[in-house]
């Protein structure tokens, strides 16, 4: 029986798979909108071009599907319609609309990625991901009702799935449960397209072909995450390869302003309402981060994008578990100026007007600070590690190519720099160690005086520590930054405020214990240095200690702007060390300052990572290894059933007949039957027959061989008109041709050498040296068949008789009278006939 065309229920379920895979791959972007805002109208977009698809272009009783060019410019006018009129419908009159979904469409991808994720609902962004929900949505349906192709309409999901998935990589989650289900899909959708008549052979081979790439996909993933926890690196997030143009904060001059600042110790800056953390503690505000420097001066590498109703934390500090408890932060701006807002933790959210830096949770407003301008910023607290924990941090880890700007020394830093760097960290076995060491040196041996000339390049720093050992915080913090990025600690530079404890809260303003208002005064400005730990982010260390008395002595207790937690980890390091100094301490070498030359001026070989990092690249290269073995061995075992299917239904029923009796000789070939390539269908019969006498496997073969090769004949050297190939009768030949394929192929199945039972894609694996001349050749030779199979042509050439002995009952009769019974003719085709089986 024939392949009939799909029916129309059998057609809806397909286009409904089709609607369901774009559904998910759109559904990768709700990690980058608001889910209330991109779920009402991702559905729509799913399913609407499918509709428009299966009503204009599906195919009708006894016609064929609409032209593409009526479908297609149909849909994608349906497209503009249904934006014009819903997502963009806010922005005026008609034309307005349409410019709204061009720049959409056109623009909105490099919008998005100047954009913090997860990004604000915007009309054109919004476009953005509905736009390849619809392509996807209407091009699997244009694939589904115009091919036969199984997986090929699954392709566009698949592309939509894995775009989102780049373009959410900021935000926190995965997309793994999207990836599931479309497999899923994906394999349900196989299903619904395999042909309903296709014998237990197509159906064997379809599985198998399904099996093997589920298998190797769940192999190589559980494998992946076995072996490296479930991650080989950072994600390569698409942001970073976009060009934004970067905001120069010396513009606001918070570094150079911190002078000024200090110089005007009662000069009010601004006032914030703090809700969360302990009044009776101090709160760190930071204004700006720095982490580029010259020798000479400091500069941020900050890049300032709009900010949606939500923001996304540095991914430095995602992977650490945070306090549940937000922060709440209500701040008057009274005389601070610039454009920098400050911000206690991490940013959440950000007021209308306000860009962000997600590197490093700067903000900045699109406007100067004015006098008596409000801001309101939610922010978790950055994290921060254990006591027990600070032991096992690392860091540096992911630089150990040196390549880390965080790392970067200028040439020829001063000598005392490196000397100190050194001796105070003499006795530190672990970063952190090393890095309280620096700290305390730094504030137990220098004072700070806030009345000595501003400055921080190379000059100011070799006279602050070699000297008058005075400094501002400015100069503490520098000095800190560049010893610990000597020693190979990653470390940057932030200036901020250290905002006292708040005053209590006024009767009945309605202020609690945990919501008071901090004033912050210029003497409450302070640059800190903060160091990158692996796994951790950024943790901060405050160098500089309290203000000196008038004999020059700093007051005791704890350096400014440090909190009582930080103090706790510096405390708990130093008693570490203390604790281990009876061990010998491993000094640690300092990493390749930019332009040295490895000398004693020019930087050592740093820390090395190098045996970790071989260990990955190891493994990494056995993964790709393996990856590759094993989608070699997926297309092999699906080749074949691929290639089998191509042959048995393509177009011209004869090709069909054909490709049945091409099979017949590869399965003689894999039981180890030896048959000439110009063996003529009798010869082959007669091999087949002894073969299976010999091997024991049954009258059966030599049967099917014999009704195969009459079809065959009939198929390659009948005139046109012996048998009606568009009709019922060439649909019964045609199926009839697969009947008996299949009957041989069970009883030669087990009869060959050890080893030929396996998948033939794996017996006989493609030389890809050899692979590009198979497939001109394989073309060559389908070429030629249809030239020889196009009426005309062979058929008036080849009218002899031609009798293989079929038996008097067959249906389709004897090949002498279907040729037409006329003698000459077997000599006069022997060459065609060559050529034919040869192709065959």
């Amino acid at each position: 029986m024939e392949e009939t065309p799909p029916g129309a229920a059998r057609r809806a379920g397909e286009l409904a798979f089709v609607a369901a895979l774009a559904l998910v791959g759109g559904s990768g972007f709700t990690r980058l909108f608001p889910a209330r805002d991109l779920w009402v109208p991702l559905p729509v977009a799913a399913v609407l071009p499918v509709v428009l698809v299966a009503l204009l272009g599906g195919p009708r009783r006894g016609r064929r599907p609409a032209p593409a060019v009526l479908t297609v410019p149909a849909w994608m006018v349906g497209f503009v319609v249904w934006t014009g009129y819903t997502v963009a419908a806010e922005a005026g009159g008609f034309l307005a609309r349409l410019e709204l979904v061009r720049a959409g469409v056109i623009d909105g991808w490099a919008r998005l990625l100047d954009v913090a994720a997860p990004a604000p609902a915007d009309p054109d962004l919004l476009i953005v991901a509905l736009a390849p929900t619809w392509l996807a949505a209407a091009i699997g349906a244009e694939l589904t009702i115009r091919t036969r192709a199984a997986l090929l309409p699954v392709l566009p999901a698949v592309v939509t799935l894995v775009a989102a998935t780049a373009l959410a990589l900021p935000v926190p989650g995965d997309n793994l449960p999207q990836t599931g289900v479309l497999v899923a899909l994906a394999a349900g959708y196989l299903v619904a397209r395999m042909p309903r008549s296709g014998g237990y052979g197509l159906v064997r081979s379809s599985a198998r072909g399904l099996v093997a790439i589920l298998a190797v996909l769940l192999v190589g993933v559980l494998a992946a995450v076995t072996v490296t926890g479930g991650r080989l690196g950072d994600p390569v997030d698409p942001r970073d390869h976009h060009s934004t143009t970067p905001v120069d904060v010396t513009e606001t001059s918070p570094l150079a302003a911190l002078s000024g600042w200090t110089a005007h110790p009662d000069d009010v800056l601004f006032r914030a309402a703090v809700t969360g953390p302990d009044p009776a503690a101090p709160v760190i505000f930071r204004l700006a981060v720095f982490d580029d420097y010259d020798g000479v001066s400091w500069r941020s590498t900050a890049r300032f994008v709009a900010a949606g109703a939500a923001i996304v934390p540095p991914a430095t500090a995602a992977a650490q578990p945070r306090q549940a408890t937000s922060v709440r932060q209500d701040i008057e701006v009274v005389g601070l100026g610039g454009n920098l807002l400050p911000a206690n933790g991490l940013p959440l959210s950000s007021p209308p007007g306000v860009r962000v830096d997600p590197g490093t949770g700067m903000l900045r407003s699109d406007l100067p600070l004015a006098a008596g301008s409000r801001f309101e910023i939610t922010s978790v607290p950055e994290p921060r590690p254990e006591p027990t924990q600070i032991a096992t941090l690392s860091a540096g880890a992911a630089a150990a190519d040196h390549n880390d700007p965080d790392l970067a020394v200028p040439a020829d830093p001063p000598s005392i720099l490196r000397s100190m760097a050194e001796l105070a960290t003499a006795r530190g076995r672990t970063p952190f160690e090393r890095a309280a060491l620096l700290g305390t040196y730094l504030s137990a041996n220098f004072v700070f005086d806030p009345e000595v000339p501003p400055g921080h390049a190379y000059g100011h720093i070799d006279h602050f520590l070699g000297h008058t050992r005075r400094g501002t915080s400015e100069q503490f913090a520098t000095a800190f930054v560049l010893a610990a990025r000597l020693l190979g600690l990653p470390a940057r530079l932030a200036v901020g405020f250290s905002a006292p404890a708040s005053a209590p809260a006024a009767p009945g303003d309605g202020a609690g214990a945990a919501d008071q208002t901090r004033t912050v005064h210029g003497s409450d400005s302070l640059a800190w240095a903060e160091v990158r730990f692996d796994g951790v982010g950024w943790l901060p260390f405050f160098p500089t200690p309290q203000s000196a008395e008038a004999r020059g002595a700093s007051v005791a207790g704890s350096n400014q702007g440090e909190t009582p937690e930080q103090a706790e980890l510096i405390e708990v390091a130093l008693r570490s060390v203390a604790a281990g100094e009876a061990t010998p301490a491993t000094k640690p070498a300092a990493p390749a300052t930019a332009g040295g030359d490895g000398g004693p001026d020019g930087g050592h070989s740093g820390p090395s990572a190098g045996t970790g990092a071989w260990c990955k690249n190891v493994v990494l290269g056995v993964l790709i290894l393996v990856a590759l073995a094993g989608l070699y061995l997926a297309v092999a075992l699906v080749a074949s059933g691929v290639r089998r299917r191509r042959l048995r239904f393509a177009a011209q029923r004869r090709e069909r007949v054909v490709g049945a009796w091409q099979c017949a000789l590869e399965a003689l070939a894999d039981a180890g039957c030896t048959v000439p390539a110009a063996a003529s269908p009798v010869q082959v019969v007669h091999l087949g027959g002894t073969f299976a006498a010999t091997a024991q496997a049954g009258p059966a073969v030599e049967a099917a061989l014999r009704g195969l090769a009459d079809l065959v004949t009939i198929a390659l050297f009948a005139p046109g008109t012996a048998l009606d190939w568009d009709g019922a009768a060439g649909a019964r030949a045609a199926e009839e041709a697969w009947r008996q394929l299949d009957r041989a192929e069970r009883a030669l199945r087990g009869r060959g050498p050890r080893g030929q039972n396996r998948p033939r894609g794996l017996r006989n694996p493609r030389n890809p040296e050899d692979l590009r001349t198979r497939r001109f050749r394989r073309l060559r030779q389908v070429r030629r068949l249809r030239r020889l199979l196009a009426p005309g042509t062979v058929w008036s050439r080849l009218r002899g008789p031609r009798d293989h002995g079929n038996p008097p009952d067959s249906p389709y009769g004897s090949a002498s009278s279907a040729a037409g019974g006329r003698p000459g003719a077997e000599a006069t085709g022997a060459a065609d006939r060559d050529s034919l089986a040869s192709v065959a």
